[in-house]
């Protein structure tokens, strides 16, 4: 996604996401990327674990539901 400044917002700006042209991005990058975020969580303080499985789920599950999209 772009983001660019949406014309017909008065008084400030806002920046409104558009689709690039193209293929659509595969499912399967994302998948493997957010799993990459779960390695090292050894290493790192558990207060932090949830904040990392959040953003690990959040990404499985955008991934997961783009499929049937494709």
């Amino acid at each position: 996604m772009s983001a660019r400044t949406c014309r017909y917002c008065i008084g400030y700006r806002r920046s409104v996401n558009y689709p690039l042209p193209g293929p659509p991005p595969n499912p399967a990058d994302a998948i493997d990327g957010a799993l990459e975020r779960l390695d090292g969580l050894e290493n790192v303080p558990l207060a932090e674990h949830v904040a990392r499985f959040d953003a690990v789920h959040a990404t499985l599950t955008d991934a997961l539901s783009s499929i049937d999209k494709v």
